[in-house]
């Protein structure tokens, strides 16, 4: 499942934070075409609302709206992994570059990529990441918690997260399971609220999503789940900007840069980077390091295109 929503929409999650801010207008036709994570858009759509810019958001993962972006039929994508390139299965570099598309590449946040399982599961709440890579690896024999530790509870293991097309899988893939696949018996969705909800309703259920979306889950779901320590590291701010915790990453948006000569774009991104900063804890996501936030204002004065090999 995939989802299509105004910045309006996508405000909603946050919505008793962000009283007396911004429209519920629906995008006109010349809105600005943001695609992309479900993870970052939370953050983005928040920007849009505070900040009273007219545009158009389709989370659908952050890979899935590299395809569009790369086509260049968006003007900015939103994107919890950095863009892939001659080391990934699909170079979206190079199909950025064959469509003339030169996109300028700005981290915005960061964000822990967190384990969520039902509060009454008393037993899962400290898992290893080889403990995970053995619930999710496709040839793995685990299917019951009894087969990571006989006096766990002898029961299915319920997967769930998110779909192909996801940045969050992708990262996910590379921390967790080191190059080997994942199973495909798991159910996906794009949706953080309702995959935060399934889990909520499966006291055997385990799912993976970013910090933030965990966060801001809302209520009554979110009193009925919990997240998990991976290798005895909690994903608290501290935590994850320390370095310590495991499935840290940075979350992205990617700038067309002909897009960028519309004045509409231009305030938007220029605002964005000027605020993000402070507006994170209000939508649950971590800050970068505050030089992070100097360094991507030049990048983007500059017009500086192109990846950075930090991020690769």
């Amino acid at each position: 499942m995939r989802k299509r929503l105004t910045a309006a929409a996508a405000l909603a999650a946050v919505a008793a934070l962000a009283v007396g801010c911004g429209n519920d207008t629906t995008p006109g036709e010349d809105a600005i075409k943001v695609t992309g994570s479900s993870t970052v858009e939370p953050i983005t759509g928040y920007m849009a609302n505070r900040y009273d810019f007219d545009v158009d958001i389709d989370a659908v993962g952050s890979t899935d709206g590299f395809e569009v972006f790369c086509a260049g039929d968006a003007d900015i994508n939103d994107a919890s992994v950095a863009i892939p390139g001659s080391s990934a299965d699909v170079d979206y570099q190079k199909q950025c570059a064959d469509a003339g598309v030169n996109f300028i590449e700005l981290p915005i946040a960061l964000d822990a990529i967190t384990l969520v399982k039902h509060r009454d599961n008393d037993w899962a709440q400290d898992l290893s990441i080889q403990q995970l890579h053995d619930i999710w690896a496709k040839d793995s024999s685990v299917t019951k918690w009894s087969d990571i530790d006989p006096s766990w509870p002898d029961e299915e293991i319920t997967l769930y997260g998110r779909p192909d097309g996801s940045g969050t899988l992708g990262v996910f893939e590379q921390l967790v399971l080191g190059g080997d696949e994942i199973r495909d018996d798991y159910q996906s969705t794009d949706d953080i609220q309702e995959l935060s909800k399934w889990v909520s309703e499966d006291v055997n259920g385990l799912s993976f999503m970013g910090i933030g979306n965990y966060l801001a889950t809302e209520d009554p779901t979110r009193n009925r789940i919990d997240n998990v320590l991976v290798d005895g590291v909690a994903p608290t701010a501290e935590e994850t900007k320390n370095g310590n915790y495991p499935l840290a990453r940075p979350l992205f948006i990617y700038v067309n840069e002909d897009s960028a000569k519309r004045e509409d774009v231009n305030e938007f991104v220029t605002t964005y980077l000027d605020k993000v900063e402070a507006v994170l804890p209000r939508v649950y996501f971590y800050q970068l390091q505050e030089d992070e936030y100097d360094k991507a204002k030049k990048r983007y004065e500059d017009r500086e295109t192109g990846a950075d090999e930090r991020w690769q």
